[in-house]
């Protein structure tokens, strides 16, 4: 591992440690460790600690689920919500609740089953357009989900995602269904590497490419999916981590996959910790505060992606 990487990691690592303590300890009320009463104790473990689970949980499977969608579609700016998987996901879950609304591990089966249709339909376009066409058909099947969401909830519960409902049962269920799906992607990681080659040159290897690619896509579905059932649809970490990680750590994907788990976690939690902190006693959601960071940082890349096009 280069020194560079080491650097990251351990920056990385203490950045979180201090973000963790103060997700914890701050907020509309300031927690006293020292002065501990039952109702600081309630916050803390009932309130603050599954919210935290959840927003580290979350980011971790997403900053692998976009740095799985773009190895798989060789689209540096694919990301789960831009491509339509997330919002999918979204109504679908919505419809799950409507159909069957006591059943838990419904929201999840149904979620898991708009993001793949979400997926299949993007699938259908995918070996016929390029990177920017594939991304502006995922930005359309976005819009028609969400258009359709709204015509069974008022527009106001649409306004964005928030951690303030996370509850122990609804955290454990995302902890279990996470680290599943964490450890196949370790499992995957070598396998990414592969796709960086030729289609052609793969095969003269000996290498599956299609199930490589189909096994990648696939499991980024399945962590897109599982987060949008617990908190719903945040933007924009499946693009900005991936990139960060490499920028980092360089495109071994066995090293791009644990530094986007901690990357993903740490830019989550300081969404949701920012987002709630910002306008107490209100809150801004941890969607919000994501699309303000990576709003210019997708165009950041889409330009320098169309120079280095235009150069060559």
């Amino acid at each position: 591992m280069k020194q560079r990487s080491i650097w990251a990691y351990i920056v990385l690592l203490v950045a979180l440690i201090a973000l963790l303590a103060v997700a914890l300890l701050q907020g509309a009320t300031t927690i006293n460790v020292t002065h501990l009463n039952a109702q600081q104790f309630n916050t803390l473990f009932n309130i603050r600690l599954p919210r935290i689970i959840a927003a580290l949980v979350s980011g971790a499977m997403l900053a692998i689920a976009g740095a799985f969608f773009q190895a798989a579609l060789r689209n540096a700016i694919a990301d789960p919500s831009i491509l339509g998987i997330s919002a999918g996901a979204s109504l679908f879950q919505l419809l799950g609740s409507l159909l069957l609304p006591a059943l838990l591990f419904n929201k999840f089966i149904f979620a898991l089953l708009g993001g793949l249709v979400a997926f299949l339909l993007l699938l259908q376009f995918q070996k016929q357009m390029d990177p920017y066409r594939l991304i502006l058909i995922g930005v359309a099947l976005n819009a028609m989900f969400v258009g359709i969401q709204q015509i069974f909830t008022p527009a106001t519960s649409l306004g964005g995602t928030t951690f303030a409902t996370s509850t122990w049962t609804t955290t454990l269920f995302l902890v279990i269904l996470g680290i599943i799906g964490l450890m196949l992607a370790l499992w995957l990681a070598p396998w990414a590497n592969y796709l960086k080659i030729g289609d052609a040159q793969l095969q003269t290897l000996g290498v599956a490419v299609v199930w490589v690619r189909l096994a990648l896509l696939l499991l980024a579905v399945y962590l897109t999916s599982t987060v949008t059932a617990s908190v719903g649809v945040l933007p924009f970490i499946g693009i900005i981590i991936p990139h960060v990680s490499r920028y980092f750590v360089g495109h071994d994907y066995r090293q791009v996959v644990p530094f986007s788990v901690l990357a993903g976690a740490f830019l989550l939690l300081l969404s949701d910790t920012v987002g709630r902190l910002v306008v107490i006693p209100n809150e801004l959601t941890a969607a919000t505060i994501l699309a303000v960071i990576g709003g210019p940082f997708l165009i950041f890349i889409l330009a320098r992606q169309g120079g280095q096009r235009h150069a060559s």
